[in-house]
C-alpha cells in the first residue's frame, strides 16, 4: 500500500510541477494584454481603411479622367456626323427645291 501512496504523491507532485512551469512559460511567452492586442488591430484597420480609401479616390480620379475624354471624343464624332447629315440633307433638299421649281416653271 505504501508503494501506492509514493506512486500517487510522485504523479501529484509531477503535475504541480508541470502546471507551475507551464504557468510560468505562459506567462513569459504570453502575448501582449488585450486591450494592447484590440489597439494594434484598431490601428492597423484605421491605416487600411486610409490606404484603401486613397486608392479607392485615385481610381476613381483616373477613370473620370478617361470617361470624360471618351465622352468628348464621342461627342465630337457625333458633332462631325451631324454636321454631315445636315449638309447631305440641305443638299438633298435644295435639290429638290431646284427640280419642283423647274417643273413648275414648266408648266
Amino acid at each position: 500500500m505504501s508503494d501506492r501512496c509514493d506512486c500517487a504523491g510522485a504523479s501529484l507532485a509531477s503535475f504541480l510541477l508541470g502546471a507551475v512551469v507551464g504557468a510560468a512559460l505562459g506567462v513569459m511567452f504570453a502575448p501582449a494584454k488585450g486591450e494592447t492586442t484590440r489597439r494594434r488591430i484598431k490601428n492597423w484597420a484605421d491605416e487600411e481603411y486610409e490606404e484603401q480609401k486613397e486608392k479607392i479616390a485615385d481610381t476613381a480620379a483616373e477613370l473620370k479622367e478617361k470617361l470624360t475624354k471618351h465622352a468628348n471624343e464621342v461627342k465630337e464624332k457625333l458633332t462631325e456626323e451631324a454636321k454631315d447629315v445636315k449638309d447631305k440633307l440641305t443638299k438633298e433638299f435644295n435639290k429638290r427645291k431646284e427640280e419642283l421649281t423647274e417643273k413648275f416653271k414648266k408648266d
